[in-house]
């Protein structure tokens, strides 16, 4: 399968001077000033491309980074936009590829699910109640996104010049963009089961195996992230410290960009957003820094129908038959003619179908999905005020007020030496003992980020409970759910949030998410490390960065013992075994070994019969321990690693080659290495796509940031693991991704005296 934004490296060019990346600035400058000037901001760029906006007021800020952001980005932008309309099939044809938030799907079955779950009257309630800065953000990056297609029609970027998707946007499709990134990890991961369920005895929509198997196959690139935030009893200088390692796509709209938003004496905040988004997702102020990492509690839920026996379009609700609702949806195809959808829902919401799970939709049940991020507009306000906030006590009271950011723990750290965990989000309301007397939790799926969270639906006493005085009134409330403060450290690599400090577990219902289970390394690793450096002396900038991309394979220390001993065998492989000899158990761009034990081990870990000390819930940071495979295990052991070694030699390499000759990131004919790994325990996560030519990286570490403060403000390092720009003209579709290869992070300015040492060009200033 072919995914969209996996080919842009086919149509790259040489790369122009900088001067001439910066001609588009320089042109809008000159333009006449208008008699009423709505819009003015002033943009300095620095090193690597990274806009400084400064502006008088939110919509002109707004202005100037939608403009920014079209100048690196507008092909990509502008697909997006089409994309969310529910226009793929329209330009692309029904049976082309893409993708729907991570996971890969049929053109027709993102415009059927975008046009499903779109309620554009719902959204408009929803941003009625919005900040009048939040409101004048969003005005301010309409107006900018559509002067950048206006000034720059006739030399738009070859990958999307002259193509009729290209248009101008309106508020409803930055709306549209906000809710399509709100359920991006909860049920837009059932997008395909959405837009082909059908009850039994329909025709088939698709083929069943085919749509798991996809699944399957994406199944190891799933939304993840390492977060650190240290307080002053961890820190060199007794300040907050945050390192963040969010491991996101590197393709596709859920992309950062590195930006710098400022009306001065009143707002001041730099970090990275999400390609769509107006505002700094993970970031810094003068007092306070952020990350995020996935979270592992609940964002919906299914609800098991008992359907009515004589018509599976009805079910049962408290012994009374209701029908569901139909809703008949057209779209578009490429060569005219219309294809016809019909998309059904309960009284709790649409109806998904999997093929071949106990999720199919049967003659006898069926299941709905209920999404607590569906029409969350709030994340905007949250982003807004924690840019403002002081310490992480401002930050912890804005995630409650609006639990709006949408599937994410946050750690914080401030410059008074205060560190935060929270995993405070829209979740479900379903406290402990309604969810003992009505839920279910079963594994997730294949492609799926959480558990499956069911509820069961012939009883209205299951709905979700309503909470007085909240946000949203279904919603659980931030009182119950995570939060912790402290002086020494937090932590989060996706696991549960009981284990963000270990010296104080916390207890929450079981919708905050349970035990992650066997093979969750990345915590365990993160946890030795820092109780590594802790025993020894304190974290500064520096050795946070290094130490998260020290490339260790926690799995190595727990298992390549035992293997080099199974090697022993007469029947062992070889040339594998020879490769894990002189390995030295990291991955680091000169280690030999590493990819052949990347490949190995998933087929192992969670293997119960080659752990001594089995995996205890109890005892999550300390089991599954002591690989002692032996007998037929070995036996088995031995051939994973027989074949793992055969598929490294089937594309061309030697068991024992270079990482950084198999695993790198691909810009035109440049490879660039790339270190690290998505299994193993390994930190900087690095996640690639078999090709003919070996791993192209397509996930994994992205924004990068380590910062504490000074007397005078932050302190921050930072580096975007792909680059700024999607262009390949652009001198900054590679400039950082060959600095992420020699794992450098590099000083992010923040002050007037800062960002004037560091620019690149004079500034510019943009009106209308």
């Amino acid at each position: 399968m072919k995914i969209p934004f996996l080919n842009e490296s086919a149509r790259l060019r040489p790369l122009p001077l900088l001067g001439a990346a910066l001609l588009g600035l320089t042109a809008c400058a000159s333009a006449p000033k208008q008699e009423t000037t709505k819009y003015e901001v002033s943009i300095t760029r620095t090193q690597f491309g990274i806009p400084h906006i400064k502006a008088n007021d939110f919509q002109s800020l707004g202005f100037g980074a939608a403009y920014t952001r079209a100048q690196d980005n507008v092909c990509l932008l502008a697909d997006t936009y089409m994309s969310f309309a529910g226009e793929r099939s329209k330009y692309f044809g029904a049976d082309g590829d893409a993708l729907i938030g991570i996971r890969p799907a049929k053109n027709i079955d993102n415009d059927v699910f975008q046009l499903a779950v779109t309620d554009k009257a719902a959204l408009r309630a929803a941003f009625q109640k919005a900040s009048p800065d939040y409101r004048a953000l969003v005005d301010g990056w309409v107006a900018g996104y559509n002067r950048y297609l206006r000034d720059h029609r006739d030399s738009l970027p070859a990958a999307c010049a002259g193509k009729p998707w290209v248009r101008e946007i309106t508020q409803d499709d930055v709306l549209v963009s906000f809710n399509t990134f709100s359920i991006l990890s909860s049920s837009a991961l059932f997008a395909r089961q959405i837009a082909t369920a059908a009850p039994p005895g329909a025709t088939a929509r698709q083929d069943a195996g085919a749509a798991l198997a996809t699944a399957e196959a994406f199944d190891g690139m799933p939304l993840g992230s390492n977060g650190w935030a240290f307080g002053g009893e961890a820190t060199a200088n007794g300040k907050g410290l945050v390192l963040a390692n969010p491991h996101f796509p590197w393709i596709g709209p859920a992309r950062f960009y590195e930006v710098h938003l400022t009306i001065p004496g009143k707002f001041d905040v730099a970090g990275a957003a999400i390609m769509t988004l107006p505002f700094v997702g993970i970031g810094f102020n003068k007092d306070v820094a952020w990350t995020h990492t996935s979270d592992m509690a609940a964002h919906m839920t299914l609800f098991q129908l008992t359907l009515d026996p004589q018509d599976p379009t009805a079910y049962i609700v408290d012994g009374k038959r209701e029908a569901m609702s139909r809703r008949d949806i057209q779209v578009q195809d490429k060569d005219g003619r219309t294809i016809a959808r019909t998309i059904y829902a309960s009284r709790h919401g649409l109806l998904i179908s999997v093929p071949g799970t106990e999720f199919e939709w049967t003659r006898q049940k069926a299941y709905a999905v209920v999404d607590a991020n569906a029409n969350n507009l709030r994340s905007g306000d949250t982003y807004l005020d924690m840019a403002r906030a002081s310490s992480v006590q401002d930050i912890r009271q804005t995630l409650g007020r609006t639990l709006g950011v949408p599937a994410f723990n946050t750690l914080a750290a401030d410059r008074n030496g205060d560190a935060l965990y929270a995993d405070i989000t829209p979740v479900p309301n379903v406290p402990g003992d309604l969810f003992a007397s009505c839920g279910t939790v079963h594994d997730r799926l294949p492609g799926h980020l959480q558990d499956i969270y069911l509820l069961d639906g012939s009883r209205a006493a299951c709905d979700w409970a309503e909470s007085p005085g909240n946000v949203e009134p279904n919603l659980l409330p931030a009182s119950l759910q995570a939060a912790l403060v402290r002086r020494d450290y937090v932590q989060n690599s996706n696991d549960s949030y009981r284990y963000s400090n270990p010296a104080e577990p916390l207890q929450l219902s079981p919708i905050m998410g349970r035990e992650p289970g066997l093979g969750r390394l990345r915590t365990r690793s993160g946890v030795e490390e820092i109780g590594r450096v802790l025993k020894g002396g304190r974290f500064d900038i520096d050795l946070a960065a290094e130490t998260m991309l020290g490339n260790k394979f926690f799995a190595a220390g727990l298992a390549l013992p035992t293997l080099l001993d199974l090697c022993k065998r007469k029947k062992a492989p070889t040339e594998a075994c020879a490769a894990l000899a002189k390995w030295d158990g990291k991955a680091e761009l000169d280690s030999r070994g590493a990819m052949l034990f990347s490949l190995f081990w998933p087929k192992v870990e969670n293997r119960p019969d080659v752990w001594k000390v089995a995996y205890d819930a109890n005892d999550p940071l300390n089991t599954p321990r002591g690989f002692a495979a032996a007998g037929k295990a070995a036996d088995e052991v031995l051939a994973e690693l027989a074949a793992a070694a055969e598929s490294m030699k089937k594309m061309g390499f030697a068991p024992d080659a270079r990482l950084g000759d198999v695993q790198f990131a691909l810009r035109g004919e440049e490879r660039i290495p790339i270190s690290g790994s998505s299994t193993g325990g390994v930190l900087n996560y690095a996640k690639g796509m078999p090709t003919p030519k070996g791993y192209v990286l397509m996930h994994g570490a992205s924004y990068m940031q380590a910062v504490t403060f000074d007397d005078q403000g932050p302190v921050a390092k930072a580096i975007l693991s792909y680059s700024q720009s999607t262009d390949p003209a652009s001198p900054h579709y590679a400039d950082q991704t060959r600095e992420f290869s020699k794992k450098k992070l590099h000083r992010y300015p923040f002050s007037a005296e800062e960002i004037a040492a560091d620019a690149i060009a004079e500034p510019v200033t943009l009106r209308q």
